[in-house]
């Protein structure tokens, strides 16, 4: 299966994505412990908004070791990368021993084909130019695990290129890949306010999960794998129309964010790699989401409204409070009059009011049967006595009705009455 892979470990800079595994890839060499490395490597994803994929460009070159020429390695590079290539870049079908290889290991083969593989002068470097074509090109084959929702992956074999060991030029291979993009979660309010958001994550050296089956792949050839030279290393994504892109987050904090120097209107985000570290996983990972207009309108708009129906809400809240205790009060006052009132409709009498009001009568259960009063008045001294005073209208007779009360308890209930 994979037969010689040299481990081009690099960053997949993809565009958009959300918290996901580290996307990277694995080069294993085919001769146990090989004594080159890669370097330098540069990997590129370009994101572009409404773009579903991402292009990621991989550029390297051997670096011999202390006992080895870089004209004697002649070995074929096998990658390992943890997406799925969406659409061969080569006419031509894969070759069928590679594909045996993912078959014979129990794992079902999606989709297989060719890449272009690339040869450019070390002054490209930087530039859009991707160079001229070489005479072999690359297979791949993707696959996945039967029984399990792992996603697919790619396994790709690089035959040998003396561009590979060349000096002064370095070799391209181009992936249009699926996977590397996918929506933050995030609560409702969350996508409400922000709009759709997006993750990239990327790194060098990783596999994903072992469910996804490339790590059962490198497991039997990990004597095999090439690790990163001492050589300036990049990880880099390119994001398009920067005047419309909102990063929110970049992780971890040493990678550099500035404006494109190649490309107008592009945004750059950018990690260098580490060779002491590229037995573990170096992850570049890029939380960011695309706005339309002019400016980022969507949470001004959004918290206009929230703040406008929070105010229409109190108003309207506030307005029934003072439209019940208003009923309230009404009510009450002709439940007191048509209460105080004699049979034959005069003006009520002090026999009515006691019974109504006897003494003793708590001040909260006169005012909860009758409302709030029109008046009250409260003594300085002695303290503890007040007044309360209801008014009632019946027909052209006009009722006031004053409470005393000590302590908050009727003492005295007296009725005036006027015509």
């Amino acid at each position: 299966m994979i037969k010689s892979c040299v481990a081009l470990a690099a960053v997949i800079f993809a565009a958009v994505a959300t918290p996901a595994p580290g996307h990277a890839q694995v080069f294993l060499a085919s001769q146990p412990h090989p004594d080159f490395m890669i370097g330098p490597l540069f990997v590129v994803a370009s994101v572009s908004p409404g773009v579903p994929h991402v292009t990621a460009n991989l550029s390297w070159s051997l670096t011999a070791g202390p006992v080895t020429r870089k004209a004697d390695i002649g070995q074929d590079l096998f990658l390992l990368w943890p997406a799925e290539v969406v659409e061969p870049t080569a006419p031509g079908p894969a070759e069928p021993q590679l594909v045996r290889e993912v078959e014979r290991r129990g794992l079902a083969v999606v989709s297989s084909g060719r890449l272009v593989l690339r040869s450019r002068d070390r002054m490209l470097l930087g530039t859009t130019a991707l160079g001229e074509p070489v005479a072999v090109t690359p297979s791949y084959v993707n696959f996945t695990r039967p029984g399990t929702q792992a996603g697919v992956v790619t396994y790709i074999k690089i035959p040998w290129t003396p561009s590979m060991a060349d000096q002064l030029s370095i070799v391209t291979l181009v992936l249009p890949l699926r996977g590397l993009l996918t929506p933050k979660a995030g609560t409702w309010l969350e996508d409400l306010f922000w709009g759709g958001r997006q993750v990239l994550t990327t790194g060098f050296g990783d596999l994903g999960p072992p469910a996804l089956g490339l790590f059962a792949l490198y497991y039997e050839r990990r004597d095999r794998i090439v690790h990163l030279a001492r050589d300036y290393s990049l990880v880099i994504a390119n994001f398009g129309d920067s005047d419309h892109l909102k990063i929110e987050e970049i992780s971890p904090p040493t990678a550099v964010r500035r404006q494109s120097r190649v490309r107008a209107g592009g945004e750059v985000v950018a990690l260098t790699l580490l060779p002491s570290q590229d037995v573990a996983a170096q992850s570049l990972r890029v939380q960011y989401h695309y706005f339309a207009g002019r400016i980022n309108w969507r949470p001004i708009v959004i918290s206009a409204l929230i703040l406008l129906v929070t105010n229409f809400a109190g108003v309207l809240m506030f307005s029934m409070d003072i439209n019940r205790r208003i009923r309230r009060r009404r009510r009450a006052r002709r439940r007191f009059a048509a209460a105080a009132a004699s049979a034959n409709g005069d003006v009520p009498s002090r026999d009515s009011l006691v019974t109504l009001i006897p003494a003793g009568t708590r001040y909260d259960e006169v005012v909860a049967r009758f409302g709030r009063p029109d008046e009250e008045h409260e003594r300085i001294t002695p303290p503890g006595r007040r007044t309360i005073i209801y008014r009632a209208s019946n027909g052209a007779e006009q009722s006031e009705v004053a409470i005393e009360l000590h302590d908050d308890r009727v003492r005295e209930v007296t009725c005036v009455t006027t015509r």
